[in-house]
């Protein structure tokens, strides 16, 4: 009997044999999935467009006022190389990079740079900051060890043991962790007021007498309204807020066929990434100054990643690629296409390409 009592495992052990069956201790049985409710995904989709989308679905209303205040309009392919910029972009950030990626990179549907730092220090020691959260017990590998299951899993080993090794590394990623959400917050401040501000300016394109100084005070009326109402949960106000920006990304795709359909497709062209070099060949300086109005196509990229608690990973894949990013491209090629037909750059070009 004692004999046997010694052989009692005191500590989770993990054995080479199970990884290699995919067998690993603690592991979860998959649950049943849930029977299809219209209802509920509908209800979800509502409020994906208005938490998650929200931002990056009003920049058509400032992206290339401020891209073509830097580089003025001279002929077609300014417009064109313009408009590349921002279809890459879109597609290279908020697509590719989120989308595709950084969407699987979650902490149990937890999204967001803390969660990604909070999930590195539970797999390896790297951790800087005081945790009140106890520590799993660490597992042990059993004696029967075998090679590596995978070149990935080697890997991430290495990586492992540096990060546990060395003091400056742990400080280097603190620091880019602090970073990150500085440049998050920040953003965060801007965007809502550039937004809502962008938004009402196009009251001066419908009503000729409205000055600069009625907009602000609208815009400011607004924001405070906006931020009385979100202590009522994400919940209902995704829900209030859903079927307004569901019809403003239909508009969007509409204004944008619109215009194609009126002024031609040659924005269409734009799709070639030459026209990028063109665009900085002709003028270096003002085409690196327009970057910083070809990234506002992006802005609210970041609201993907940290609002994805609130959602599952599925539905804002489906949104961004089925309504959200299909809108956007024809409400900038609609954008082209009435620049390229009215090369003058007028002001407030959302609302001056509006039909009617």
């Amino acid at each position: 009997r004692e004999a046997r009592q010694r052989l009692i495992r005191t500590v989770p052990t993990v054995d080479w044999f199970d990884v290699e069956g995919n067998e690993v201790s603690g592991a979860q049985p998959l649950e049943d999935p849930e029977e299809f409710d219209f209802g509920r995904t509908v209800f979800l989709a509502l409020q994906t467009l208005a938490v998650v989308f929200g931002d990056i679905g009003i920049s058509p209303l400032y992206t290339f006022d401020v891209m073509f205040n830097k580089y003025p309009i001279l002929e077609e392919e300014d417009v064109l190389g313009a408009l590349s910029l921002v279809l890459y972009t879109l597609i290279l950030m908020p697509l590719v990079k989120y989308v595709l990626v950084v969407l699987w990179a979650n902490d149990d549907g937890e999204g967001g740079i803390f969660a990604m730092y909070s999930l590195i220090c539970r797999n390896a020691k790297v951790s800087l900051i005081p945790n009140q959260v106890q520590a799993q017990p660490e597992k042990r590998m059993s004696s029967f060890r075998l090679k590596l299951p995978t070149d990935e899993l080697e890997r991430s080993i290495k990586v492992k043991e540096k990060l546990e090794s060395s003091l400056m590394m742990k400080k280097l990623l603190l620091g880019l962790v602090l970073f990150g959400t500085a440049m998050f917050i920040s953003n965060g401040v801007i965007t809502p007021a550039m937004s809502v501000l962008s938004a009402v300016s196009g009251l001066k394109v419908g009503i000729p007498k409205a000055s600069q100084d009625v907009v602000v005070m609208i815009s400011i009326a607004l924001l405070v309204v906006l931020y009385s109402l979100q202590r009522y949960a994400t919940s209902k106000i995704g829900f209030i807020v859903g079927p307004c920006l569901l019809i403003w990304f239909c508009c969007l795709g509409g204004i944008g066929i619109c215009n194609l359909s009126r002024y031609g497709s040659g924005a269409f062209k734009a799709f070639n990434p030459l026209y990028i070099f063109y665009y900085f060949g002709r003028n270096p300086f003002q085409a690196w100054l327009s970057l910083a109005g070809c990234l506002l196509c992006a802005t609210g990229s970041e609201a993907i990643f940290s609002n994805l608690c609130h959602f599952p990973v599925r539905f804002v894949q489906f949104m961004f690629v089925l309504l959200v990013l299909p809108c956007l491209v024809l409400a900038y090629l609609g954008q082209a296409a009435f620049l390229i037909a009215n090369e003058k750059t007028p002001e407030h070009i959302f609302f001056a390409s509006i039909p009617g």
